[in-house]
């Protein structure tokens, strides 16, 4: 990996945390309309589609970060 595939490496982290907090902005904006009853069928429906949206950045969030995690602390030059 050069210098180039480093930083490739970097931004790709930063935009899948990027992805992540927006994912996670929608999560928090759903929830913010809850009442104390039971919301009807169809919004729970899309509450829930919206959180394994949100799972699924947060994984590849965390995929993105454990590669460039490896690079840092192995040095870029020896993380194939």
């Amino acid at each position: 990996m050069d210098q180039t595939e480093f930083n490739d490496l970097h931004r790709s982290c930063v935009t899948a945390f990027n992805d992540y907090v927006a994912e996670a902005e929608k999560t928090s904006a759903m929830l913010a309309k809850c009442t104390p009853e039971p919301l009807p069928l169809v919004e729970r429906v899309k509450v829930t589609i919206q959180e394994t949206a949100e799972n699924s950045t947060h994984l590849l969030y965390l995929a993105a970060k454990h590669l460039l995690h490896d690079a840092a602390r192995l040095g870029y030059a020896f993380s194939h």
